[in-house]
């Protein structure tokens, strides 16, 4: 007979693993304690004053302003100075900063106001915000990556030099989520920003940082990218417009896709987030327009700017979609369940858009998620993103073709990985559906398939009103409990 081993060494061996994880949890636990407290205690809004009245006002507002000498650029950028040095202590939402150079910029400004030049640009003078995720010259350029840590921008893509000619003023750059791909804006180069609605908040992601400084009246406007819902989820959760424009309208040059350039640089676009609507149209129309051929060899293949017009849409002669759940047992699939659970501030935020558009004349027409196939909308982007030709997720985190494998985890459970939860958790993710999904070919079809569909349905509307998310504000533990990075709509 044969004698089985002892088992005594193997249960002590796994009582020292439990030990050590149990020692290294407290010790996490201990690290992060007083971030905790401070963030758990801050329930409400910051205590700081809005300072300034006219930090309140649009970017089109100031432009007039300066212009007309009701106020001077130099008191505009040094009031937002002010403001972004007062809330950033709470908010930890900027990332890197030219102040001084702003301050030169402005009293440039201000000299050709008071001289009468004709020709002035539009927005000469006013204050604006980036993106960490966009290259200028001499800011950081990491995409909340470890290992770009160190690297700085050399040049200014042409969205951001479009935006300079027209006159504004750049004035530093906000913080993002790892690679720009998660719905809170943390990473171990800058750690994790809060919103200016309550420091126990996420502001979003991936333009979160951007997007809080803006609603804490740090600039009247933020330039921002989305991919998955990086303008849109932001600029929900912070209470203000985003706008993510049609697919190869504006050009990706200068941004961190740079490395990994093709098709998804035209499912990602540059966009904006606005405290003010009717900063919206004047900001897309500077960034908008194909880039050089000499610059991107793939500017044959961005479209043509829509001709955008000044007048006024008649409501009456919209036919508007109002989209909603029939009820909450009626779902037919995990991510319907997931996100039908939509709050009751949300539903009826929808309801009264519809009301008031219905008042002028507008055509309200109902429609359910249900019958819109949503449980495919994010197996559908998924497979646009993937059968674009970009990199493998893990490999726009490593930035090469050197990537980890599965003891990235064991290594994150010891406080040694150089990743976060959530982009470890995508970049197995991406493995997952790989490995059990049909082919690509077959995705695409399918997708194509469900385009036709939708396309159908929403041929007699010219607008669609629903929500960006089920919740118009998350915690932190809500971001990676109920995430709903992938059904953005």
């Amino acid at each position: 007979m044969l004698a089985l081993p002892k088992l005594r060494p193997l249960r002590r061996a796994a009582q020292v693993v439990k030990l050590l994880l149990a020692i290294y949890a407290l010790r996490k636990v201990l690290q992060r304690l007083p971030e905790l407290l401070r963030r758990y205690r801050a329930t409400r809004p910051l205590p700081c004053s809005l300072g300034e009245a006219f930090l309140q006002w649009s970017a089109t507002r100031m432009a007039e302003a300066i212009k007309s000498g009701e106020v001077t650029s130099l008191q505009l950028v040094e009031a937002s100075i002010q403001r972004i040095q007062e809330v950033d202590v709470h908010l930890n939402a900027l990332v890197a900063e030219r102040f001084d150079a702003a301050r030169k910029e402005a009293e440039e400004a201000d000299r050709r106001v008071a001289v009468g030049q004709d020709d002035l640009p539009a927005f000469l003078g006013v204050p604006i915000l980036l993106k960490e995720a966009f290259e200028y010259p001499g800011f950081p350029y990491t995409n909340g990556l470890m290992c770009r840590r160190g690297r700085v921008g050399q040049k200014a893509g042409p969205a951001l030099r479009r935006i300079e000619s027209q006159g504004f003023i750049v004035l530093g750059t906000g913080n993002v989520s790892e690679a720009c791909m998660w719905m809170e804006s943390y990473n171990l180069v800058y750690g994790r920003s809060s919103s200016p609605w309550g420091l126990h908040l996420s502001p979003g992601g991936s333009s979160g940082g951007t997007a809080a400084l803006v609603a804490a009246c740090g600039s009247p406007a933020g330039l921002t990218a989305d991919i998955g819902g990086s303008t849109r989820i932001p600029a929900l959760l912070n209470g203000l417009f985003g706008h993510k424009p049609t697919g190869g309208i504006c050009p990706n040059l200068g941004t961190h896709l740079d490395e990994f350039h093709g098709a998804v640089c035209r499912i990602c676009q540059m966009g904006m987030v606005c405290r003010h609507a009717e900063d919206l149209l004047p900001l897309l129309r500077i960034i908008a327009g194909p880039p050089d051929p000499q610059e991107d060899h793939l500017a044959h293949e961005y479209r043509a700017c829509p001709p955008w017009h000044g007048k006024e849409i008649e409501l009456g002669s919209l036919t508007v979609g109002c989209l909603s759940f029939k009820g909450r047992f009626s779902v037919t699939s995990v991510q319907e369940m997931l996100i039908s659970s939509i709050g009751e501030g949300q539903r009826m935020a929808v309801q009264r858009a519809c009301k008031w558009l219905e008042t002028q004349g507008a055509k309200i027409e109902q429609l359910h998620f249900e019958d819109l196939y949503v449980g495919q909308w994010f197996e559908c982007w998924s497979s646009r993103v993937q059968g674009a030709g970009t990199a493998r997720f893990r490999e726009v985190l490593c930035q090469s073709k050197q990537t980890f494998g599965i003891r990235e985890i064991g290594r994150y459970l010891m406080g040694l990985s150089p990743y976060t939860l959530p982009a470890l958790g995508l970049a197995f993710l991406e493995d997952f559906v790989e490995m059990f999904s049909p082919s690509m070919e077959r995705r695409l079809a399918d997708a194509d398939e469900l385009e036709t569909k939708l396309r159908a349905v929403f041929q007699n509307c010219q607008v669609l009103i629903m929500p960006t998310l089920p919740r118009p504000a998350l915690s932190v533990i809500h971001d990676f409990y109920r995430c709903k990075s992938g059904q953005t709509w």
